[in-house]
């Protein structure tokens, strides 16, 4: 298990009295996606588990057939040590503490020692301003044009995916299914410059050697403000070296 998954381990969502089982499915399909694999309803629990199946896929379908129904939000929220509140309204009380994207750095600290939940209102009216009481951390997230709320499923997903990205980031490893070649060292690079250097005074026999060091040096500049993998430095290493065989064979 990576690290980020074990931190994720220590997430849950909890959803306040949902109206649609449907949007259930769907925001256990967008935890699960991401990494959390808890799901709270504060709320009677459904008698017919087909529509938020069906949204959930088989993917998450365990999630949906795992949740912890609770009578009350205290009660939900009774195991958790911070407490990560939603809300799409403004207002002197709902004065937002972070942005979706700071959420991971937030958290972490509590992680290491505790469980967080991420809890969501009702489609309908959002979070209380009495449920945001319990909240250690509020998190707004914008939107443009005349709608200011999103769909709960929506919700979950963006704060999953802000949380799973942050924490990958802090704990530096890359988010899965993404590949992140391995960066050229010193040693490569320095071995890419002194090719490079040969190749360009076998090209331009009239260049005297500091002239070929202030190429170098602009060169040396450009890459500074780039970055190149191992493979990279290697194909213009090799580059240089098959144009100075290609000049010293005229």
């Amino acid at each position: 298990m990576s690290r980020v998954q074990a931190l994720l381990d220590r997430v849950g969502i909890v959803l306040v009295r949902p109206k649609y089982p449907e949007n259930i499915g769907s925001a256990a399909r967008a935890a699960c996606n991401m990494g959390v694999g808890q799901l709270v309803v504060v709320g009677t629990p459904s008698k017919d588990l087909e529509p938020a199946l069906k949204t959930a896929t088989h993917n998450a379908a365990h999630l949906v057939r795992g949740i912890r129904y609770c009578d009350s939000l205290a009660a939900a929220l009774a195991d958790y040590a911070l407490v990560v509140g939603t809300t799409a309204r403004l207002g002197r009380q709902r004065m937002p503490m972070a942005e979706p994207s700071q959420v991971g750095e937030r958290i972490l600290p509590t992680l290491a020692t505790g469980r967080v939940a991420l809890l969501f209102g009702p489609e309908d009216k959002g979070l209380a301003n009495e449920e945001l009481t319990f909240c250690g951390l509020v998190v707004h997230i914008p939107t443009a044009g005349h709608f200011s709320s999103l769909n709960l499923a929506q919700a979950v997903a963006i704060l999953c995916y802000e949380l799973h990205q942050g924490l990958s980031r802090l704990q530096g490893q890359a988010p899965p299914g993404l590949y992140h070649p391995r960066l050229a060292g010193t040693q490569e690079l320095t071995g890419m410059f002194e090719a490079a250097r040969l190749a360009l005074l076998a090209l331009d026999r009239s260049l005297d050697q500091d002239q070929a060091d202030t190429r170098l040096r602009h060169l040396r500049q450009a890459v500074s403000r780039c970055t190149l993998s191992a493979r990279e430095s290697k194909g213009l290493k090799d580059t240089c070296h098959q144009v100075l065989k290609a000049v010293e064979g005229r």
